[in-house]
């Protein structure tokens, strides 16, 4: 972790900045630079403090024993599935659709259930990206190639 943020931060220098931004405060190079300062000090803290236990450490089968890795690795593949699938059937489609398949994962049955809750949420954050960020989601590739839009 400790290479991989000085490296990252080292990579944050060929950002390019336009010539608006380069008297700026904020500028995209802020961010990349906080979380390589941030990494690099919580690594070195890492390698420089004791362990709280240093003879009874439990290997990493231990650790994780009992995890649902079935469902974890689902809900991955879900995840992965959703973005792929954005573009042809647009934002409100595919994320009820993932919702949908997410809450059948972690166990709810309910299709009632489910749909109260997939919809409305989807329809919520579309109305405050759209109407009240201003931020364009293209309805989906699928409805130009219907004709539909």
């Amino acid at each position: 972790m400790l290479l991989f943020s000085m490296a990252y931060g080292l990579l944050a220098f060929r950002i390019p900045l336009s010539f608006m931004d380069q008297g700026e405060f904020f500028t995209s190079r802020t961010m990349p630079y906080a979380l390589a300062v941030l990494g690099t000090i919580l690594s070195l803290l890492i390698l420089v403090m004791p362990t709280v236990d240093p003879e009874g450490k439990r290997t990493l089968t231990e650790e994780t024993h009992g995890m649902d890795w079935k469902k974890a690795i689902l809900l991955v593949v879900g995840m992965i599935i959703y973005g792929l699938v954005m573009k042809w059937l647009g934002f409100i489609i595919s994320s009820i659709v993932f919702l949908l398949c997410g809450f059948y994962i972690l166990g709810e049955r309910r299709i009632k259930r489910m749909l109260l809750a997939a919809i409305p949420l989807v329809l919520l954050l579309w109305v405050i990206m759209s109407a009240l960020l201003d931020v364009y989601i293209a309805p989906g590739e699928i409805f130009y190639m219907l004709g539909v839009l």
